[in-house]
């Protein structure tokens, strides 16, 4: 890790070999190879909202929304380069799209059943579906070709 300050910025240019990069350090392999590498710019620019960490010139996280920017925003993605992780660039990039979609009635996201992971996002205010009590309120997902047992 180098010592430059991390900044953050909002926008849908980001060259390629950058969020290649970064999804590869994250281990994200499904959005850099085979047919998914050329989409992934187009993912990002298809987004409602992305808000970039960048160390110098070096893109060290990332966050990206989908949302109608009424009822629903779904945060997509939230990577941190490993070696930047820790330092709370997480907080800081989930915090901008948080403010970002206040006004929205309902923030969800999906996220891998990880200790770490289910901590951070429930630091930051969400919930497990599974948990509710007051609220009853189901998630379900489809993947196309996958089996999902």
């Amino acid at each position: 890790m180098d010592t430059n300050p991390i900044s953050l910025k909002s926008g849908y240019e980001i060259p390629l070999d950058q969020l290649i990069n970064l999804y590869n350090a994250v281990g994200c392999l499904a959005y850099t190879t085979g047919e998914a590498r050329p989409k992934l710019q187009d993912a990002i620019r298809n987004s409602t909202y992305v808000v970039t960490a960048w160390s110098g010139d070096t893109l060290v996280g990332l966050a990206r929304c989908l949302s109608d920017d009424v009822a629903i925003c779904y945060l997509h993605d939230i990577l941190i380069h490993p070696e930047y992780q820790r330092l709370g660039i997480g907080r800081r990039l989930l915090a901008n799209c948080l403010e970002r979609f206040a006004h929205v009635r309902m923030l969800v996201l999906m996220t891998n059943d990880e200790e770490r992971q289910i901590m951070f996002y429930e630091s930051m205010g969400y919930r497990n579906t599974k948990d509710l009590k007051d609220i009853t309120l189901n998630a379900f997902v489809k993947m196309p070709g996958r089996d999902l047992e």
